[in-house]
């Protein structure tokens, strides 16, 4: 069975992040030289997903330019919203609604993390499965989780009661076909009553009584969201560590070869 499509969330504006997105998107930070959209697609292209497509909107051009001349080690190709600058993310959403009803792995573009979250996330089965840190202090700007008693996701979002919460949601969901049709409808019932300022967690908040999603666990693996410019530092620190970690794994691989 082949992978499915991951889709990359990198369509808004980023105002709180000031000075570094007024010229390029978010998804264009750079940390140690490596964008926030380019270690997602090297991830996503070692974890074994074959397709990319990318919902762009601020500054668009300059994603363009980066897909166009860059080979990832999968297939990427980008997909306007024209509405970027008047609407959430979950009008991007639905942008790119012929790709998730076939199912998808859905991204938010403004998160560095490690990569094998996402080898986790292809081996995860039949279902819709949200990527959740349970190991964090909550506070009130996280994407909060709630589950019944079975581990199910009855509830995600930042409102969320924290001691009722067990964990932050990352910006990292696979849906399989029909969860990606059912948080689709949602998002488009939404929309319809005039909600386009809201995000697509949204959606899944008000299908996760039909979803039924499930949970993978980060492990403590580093992650972490870029709002500002707090986030910003933040990122820079675990971006090095992370390349780091990877250095020291490709020493040992390369050392282990020599005893083969």
């Amino acid at each position: 069975m082949s992978s499915p499509t991951a889709v990359i969330l990198a369509a808004g504006l980023g105002r709180r992040l000031g000075e570094y997105t007024a010229p390029l998107p978010k998804a264009l930070i750079n940390l140690h030289g490596k964008t926030l959209l380019e270690r997602s697609l090297t991830a996503l292209a070692a974890a074994g997903f074959q397709r990319a497509c990318i919902v762009t909107g601020h500054c668009a051009e300059s994603i363009d330019e980066l897909i166009g001349a860059r080979d990832f080690g999968l297939q990427a190709v980008t997909r306007f919203n024209p509405d970027y600058a008047t609407a959430n993310n979950i009008v991007s959403f639905l942008t790119v609604a012929d790709v998730v009803e076939q199912g998808c792995v859905l991204l938010n573009s403004d998160i560095v993390f490690d990569p094998s979250i996402l080898v986790d996330v292809a081996a995860a089965q039949t279902g819709t499965w949200l990527v959740v840190d349970s190991d964090e202090p909550l506070g009130q700007e996280e994407m909060k989780v709630t589950v019944d008693g079975e581990g199910r996701l009855t509830r995600v979002n930042k409102q969320l009661d924290p001691a009722q919460s067990v964990g932050e949601y990352i910006g990292i969901t696979r849906f399989d076909a029909e969860g990606g049709r059912i948080c689709l409808d949602s998002a488009r019932r939404l929309v319809d009553s005039g909600q386009v300022d809201l995000y697509y967690e949204h959606a899944i908040d008000a299908a996760a009584g039909d979803l039924g999603a499930r949970l993978i666990p980060t492990r403590r693996r580093l992650w972490t969201e870029i709002d500002d410019e707090p986030d910003y530092q933040r990122g820079l620190r675990e971006a090095a560590q992370l390349d780091a970690k990877r250095s020291e794994e490709h020493t040992s691989e390369l050392q282990s070869r020599q005893y083969l």
